[in-house]
């Protein structure tokens, strides 16, 4: 890779630059709310279902990694709280 070039398949946000578990909390709502479909999803099932998919064994980069998954299991229920209110801050 050429110095200064960017790589669109890297988030300079990957398990790196938290200051608090509050930007983790609120990096795994923003994630979650990029796969919400609007018209497919339902808003009172999605927040559980994607908080059990990230917290399985097959869940997506980076959110396999430990910063993320010790959050999720400490906070669950913050973290649904989290992208419970960014997809019904999105809906109204």
């Amino acid at each position: 890779m050429i110095t200064g070039q960017w790589n669109p398949h890297e988030n300079q946000k990957d398990n790196r630059g938290f200051t608090s578990i509050a930007d983790i909390v609120n990096d795994i709502a923003d994630r979650a709310l990029g796969g919400f479909d609007d018209f497919t999803d339902d808003c009172t099932t999605y927040p559980r279902t994607i908080l059990n998919w990230y917290m399985s064994e097959d869940c997506p980069e980076p959110l396999n990694a430990e910063v993320y998954q010790q959050v999720m299991r400490d906070n669950d229920e913050r973290v649904y709280r989290a992208i419970w209110r960014r997809i019904h801050s999105r809906l109204t």
